[in-house]
């Protein structure tokens, strides 16, 4: 290399993060497909049967078909631009079709107007599809465009402004749990404006949280470490004092007990099937077994071995009392020890 020519030394050269734009797109009013949640929703989506559904799609099917009035319709469809493929008429007559034929008339609002206004770009795999299964078909945002949803707008859990039950304050104070890159200003404006709670001082902090471990591949070995995200708390005067409601004492309105008693009974039950209960003893069964051998000592049951009391249970199981009881089995049928 030369002498003249010096290598630069590299730069590290912090560049600004992208602006995020974004652009809400207004839903059409009308009786379109719900998308939010829709595969854990109510299905309300009526649709066909799969042979129903076949012959609409089927050319030769649907010519075979009668209905009444289907000879005013049968022509219109057979030309060579619809070619038996109703759902590509015109946005006047198509309505008028689907409430004309009898199988179309029991579909679901959405469905006929998701078909009505989307119908251009529609093909045969795509409305049978559609008149199968329609809540699946809805189920997938790339089937259904932007315009035609009825989206709902939720805020991310990590953005939610939690209020903190602070009985150790005063009146005057209370205290918020709050995303990091929330800042004094944007608290105050939004206690105001959601609110109407007028703000007088503020003060934040920022809580580091403690050193945590994932968990390890098996009960010998230790996951990574690793240290959660931080946490932002503030704290703000109020110009007017608020007193947070009392905490319900009677719970039994929402199965306080019930749900506590049946999530021990899972958590029991878990525990047992695990390798921590593979390798620990029952404490139920040696607690039975101290029971048991307290009333022993104190005289409250009398011991005996199994087999003594075995021949009585056969009898008591066969209903013999009395003097049936003291009969033996015959030929070698009693319960062998």
């Amino acid at each position: 290399m030369p002498r003249g020519i010096r290598v630069r030394a590299r730069v590290n050269v912090r560049t600004t993060p992208p602006v995020l734009r974004t652009k809400r797109v207004h839903p059409v009013d009308g009786d379109g497909p719900r998308l939010w949640n829709a595969k854990r929703r109510i299905q309300s989506s009526k649709g066909l049967s799969f042979w129903q559904a076949k012959n609409l799609v089927n050319k030769d099917e649907l010519r075979r078909q009668t209905w009444p009035g289907c000879k005013a319709w049968k022509p219109l469809i057979d030309n060579e631009e619809i070619n038996m493929e109703w759902w590509k008429l015109d946005s006047e007559a198509l309505p008028q079709f689907i409430e004309a034929h009898p199988n179309l008339r029991t579909l679901s609002p959405d469905v006929k107007t998701f078909i009505q206004q989307g119908s251009i770009n529609l093909n045969r795999s795509n409305i049978l599809r559609i008149l199968l299964d329609p809540s699946k078909y809805f189920s997938f945002p790339s089937n259904v465009p932007h315009s035609m949803r009825k989206q709902v707008y939720f805020p991310s859990p990590e953005d939610a402004v939690v209020l903190m039950r602070t009985p150790h304050l005063g009146p005057r104070y209370s205290a918020f749990d709050v995303p990091l890159h929330f800042n004094k200003l944007d608290l105050k404006a939004y206690l105001k404006d959601v609110y109407n709670v007028d703000v007088l001082h503020i003060r934040s902090a920022v809580f580091q949280q403690k050193l945590d471990r994932k968990e390890g591949r098996d009960m010998y070995s230790r996951g990574q470490a690793f240290r959660p995200g931080s946490k932002k708390k503030m704290t703000c005067l109020l110009a007017k004092p608020f007193v947070y409601p009392e905490e319900p004492e009677n719970l039994d309105a929402w199965e306080h007990n019930e749900y506590w008693a049946s999530m021990k009974a899972i958590v029991e039950k878990n525990r047992e099937e695990s390798e921590w209960g593979m390798h620990n003893p029952n404490q139920k069964h040696r607690k039975a077994i101290a029971v048991q051998a307290q009333q022993l000592l104190k005289g409250k049951t009398r011991w005996a071995p199994t087999w003594q009391n075995f021949a009585d249970d056969w009898r008591a199981m066969r209903g013999l009392t009395g003097a049936e009881s003291t009969q033996q089995p015959v030929g070698g049928s009693g319960p062998s020890v």
